[in-house]
């Protein structure tokens, strides 16, 4: 888990009542020092090396009744928050996309090869220009799900397809730019070959990409769909 040994609380999704399926599930807080709750070894990710990660484990954890944030039966209420998740972690990615777009457009204008600069040559100039396509075609995708959001939370549908569309370009984008910039994208020594790995990440955390493909078809036709069937 992301910031698992790391933030003061964790907020739990569990059974809190014999009731079958999802009907059973509530949310509690659990505060980092409970009886019970110990964390696992700092986690060796692929990305996100800035943000620590380790697995709880609830060995007889208890905690006080009043840590009920959602009681059993309130699994929707606990799902309807990941419409705002979504929208934070398209950003995420986002950010990742257009500071790499940002990084590139410097390095080909003062890169140099056959005596002139990158940028000169059309292939990279049709490059930049799918990228900044895809770049913006994202963010506009995000303004919409939280436009539309008003006061509330956004929809699933709009949040899902921003979070779709952007981890998607965020991870060409960051590929696309490591290749224009060569052995230098490739390299530690340059931010360029991070971004193509928290890209990545982004694709993967809060519900892959995969996963909003279904709830935007669902969101589509109204209804869902049980996978377990």
């Amino acid at each position: 888990m992301l910031g698992g040994g790391h933030a003061d609380a964790y907020v739990v999704y569990c059974r809190l009542s014999d009731d079958p399926g999802a009907k059973g599930i509530g949310a509690v807080l659990v505060e980092k020092d409970a009886p019970g709750l110990t964390f696992g070894p700092n986690e060796e990710l692929m990305g996100f090396r800035g943000i620590p990660s380790a697995d709880l484990n609830f060995d007889d954890c208890s905690v006080p009744a009043e840590n009920i944030i959602v009681p059993a039966g309130g699994f929707k209420q606990l799902m309807e928050a990941f419409d705002l998740e979504r929208c934070g972690n398209a950003t995420m990615a986002l950010g990742q996309a257009s500071g790499a777009l940002e990084d590139v457009l410097q390095y080909v204008q003062e890169r140099r090869q056959f005596g002139k600069p990158l940028v000169d040559f059309q292939a990279v100039q049709m490059k930049l220009a799918e990228m900044q396509m895809k770049v913006e075609a994202a963010r506009l995708l995000i303004w919409r799900a939280a436009g539309n959001a008003e006061e509330g939370l956004p929809s699933v549908l709009d949040s899902s397809v921003a979070k779709c569309f952007a981890n998607s370009i965020a991870r060409e984008v960051t590929g696309d730019a490591v290749q224009l910039m060569g052995a230098y994208g490739y390299s530690k020594e340059f931010p360029m070959e991070r971004r193509l790995r928290d890209a990545w990440g982004w694709g993967i955390a809060g519900g892959a990409i995969d996963i909003q493909k279904v709830n935007i078809a669902s969101a589509m036709l109204g209804r869902r769909f049980d996978q377990r069937k």
